[in-house]
């Protein structure tokens, strides 16, 4: 029994912000659109963020910090503005201007840009439909793609339309993707994102010839402390040691490994690669201070990290000198004594010799030497990974040979290669690939 079949302008499969973006986009300008969400809700992981809208400030921030393709970030550059505009005439722009990290950003209400996009591709005649999921995606005679094998519990309807947007949120709820992309060691992350995003737009452009970019090993994500239960969606940003980038890690050799200043988000990443993918993350009373208890997001209290992790579960402890740091690291399986000797040769170097400092800090190279210390085991956790389905600036879907798939798009996580290792926004790439994607399909 063949299954029914619907047809429409845009088929877009994932109903998070890069989905819903290039949804609204094209129902805004007269497109049918039909949205095809696994969960029972859209947002995918985006309703979980904190909201900050932000990109590097230039093509030569973007490339630097950003490390992916640098005509992607450059796409995401340059249309970002356009994403400002748009989102600021529906009034979901409610900040002024802020410096974020290496760029510029906006706090913005994604709940009520979700529903204006929803609301738009309703007003147009089409429909979001949740709790369905893609079985394949349909083939014309001349190989391009014409639409997709929706499944429901009430039966699978073919959905075809001239354009199909893959917009499922990447791999990272799938242990064995993680570590097939990132390391073995990644099989273990913790995921800070919706349960949903397991993959499947990335498989289903595979299936009909998409390049994976596979060796792409980055991913966004934070450094969290242990909590009892993990799963709690407070916890991804609760229990998150943002101030890492102006303290210290060391793996279980008592040894420093990556740059630390160049953001929390890049620590997740390279503590991953280090023995048990754990480290001990250390600062001073200044930092503490200056860094730790203070809120990472606008117009939000700032809380005490260190208390906040201790009281959820985290291994940590204040040593008051270095003789008790020594202890705590020992007794959690860290060669204390050399951890203290890394750190007294850092102190010693950032006052005399700061060019030789190794692993270098390019963005801030203090000492840590105002007692007490705090010290705390940290592991990463994982919102997304950068490798994903191989697109071109249009974002539309390349083979193997480089060459567009008639028919297909993609963006937000499914879309691979626009950062590498780093970042610079996550929710600037979901809704400027998408608003490029609706461009693409004709709206």
């Amino acid at each position: 029994m063949s299954a029914e079949v619907l047809e429409c302008d845009l088929i877009v499969v994932g109903a998070g912000m890069a989905g819903m973006s290039a949804a609204g986009r094209a129902a805004e300008n007269g497109a049918r659109v039909v949205v095809i969400e696994k969960a029972d809700h859209m947002g995918g992981s985006a309703i979980m963020s904190g909201g900050i809208f932000w990109t590097a400030s230039s093509a030569e921030k973007m490339a630097l910090y950003g490390g992916g393709d640098p005509v992607l970030g450059e796409a995401v550059r340059l249309h970002y503005p356009a994403a400002v505009a748009w989102l600021r005439k529906h009034d979901n722009v409610v900040s002024r201007a802020m410096k974020v990290l290496h760029g510029y950003g906006y706090q913005i209400d994604i709940v009520k840009h979700l529903d204006d996009c929803r609301d738009a591709v309703e007003k147009a005649g089409g429909n979001v439909v949740y709790e369905t999921s893609v079985g394949q995606l349909l083939r014309g005679p001349l190989g391009s793609v014409v639409g997709v094998r929706a499944d429901h519990i009430d039966g699978s309807v073919d959905v075809v339309a001239p354009a199909t947007l893959l917009t499922t949120g990447g791999y990272q709820g799938d242990a064995e993707l993680r570590a097939r992309y990132i390391h073995e060691n990644a099989r273990d992350l913790l995921v800070r994102a919706n349960p949903y995003s397991c993959g499947e737009g990335i498989a289903l452009g595979v299936a009909v010839g998409a390049h994976m970019t596979d060796k792409n090993r980055g991913f966004y994500g934070h450094l969290m402390s242990k909590a009892r239960v993990w799963g709690e969606e407070r916890f991804f940003t609760m229990l998150a040691q943002y101030h890492s980038e102006y303290g210290l890690l060391f793996n279980e050799q008592g040894l420093r490994f990556c740059d630390e200043s160049t953001g929390d988000h890049n620590n997740s990443y390279h503590t991953v690669f280090q023995s048990n993918a754990r480290a001990l993350l250390l600062w001073d009373r200044r930092v503490h201070e200056r860094y730790a208890t203070v809120s990472t997001i606008p117009g939000q209290p700032g809380i005490d990290k260190f208390a906040v992790a201790i009281e959820h579960g985290g291994e940590g402890a204040i040593c008051p000198d270095l003789s008790a740091l020594i202890r705590f690291a020992d007794a959690s399986g860290f060669d204390g004594s050399q951890l203290v000797e890394t750190l007294k040769e850092y102190n010693a170097n950032t006052i005399h010799a700061w060019e030789t400092v190794d692993p270098a800090r390019t963005e801030s190279c203090r000492p840590l030497d105002k007692p007490e210390f705090y010290a705390l085991i940290v592991r990463p956790a994982i919102t997304y990974g950068f490798g994903g389905l191989s697109i071109d600036s249009n974002a539309r879907v390349l083979d193997i040979h480089g060459a567009p798939i008639p028919g297909l798009l993609a963006a937000g996580g499914d879309a691979g290669d626009v950062y590498g290792v780093g970042y610079s926004g996550g929710l600037a790439v979901a809704m400027t690939l998408g608003m490029v994607a609706a461009g693409t399909a004709g709206w």
